[in-house]
């Protein structure tokens, strides 16, 4: 299963689809430097097959 990995900062995304080795070095670096300062506003998501999903469209009519 292949994973990427997004960071983002006051929600939007800063770096996208990172590889777990590349993710690590600029996590590390990002959440070393900054982590009195940002607080929380410095997050991350995994990407991957498992939380993916299929747009789904509704067939039926709206009346």
């Amino acid at each position: 299963m292949i994973e990427s990995y997004h960071i983002y900062f006051k929600g939007e995304i800063l770096f996208k689809n990172l590889s777990k080795d590349d993710f690590n070095f600029v996590w590390g670096k990002l959440y070393t430097s900054y982590i009195n300062a940002l607080d929380e506003e410095l997050t991350y998501e995994i990407i991957s097959e498992s939380n993916i999903k299929e747009p789904t469209f509704n067939l039926e009519p709206s009346y």
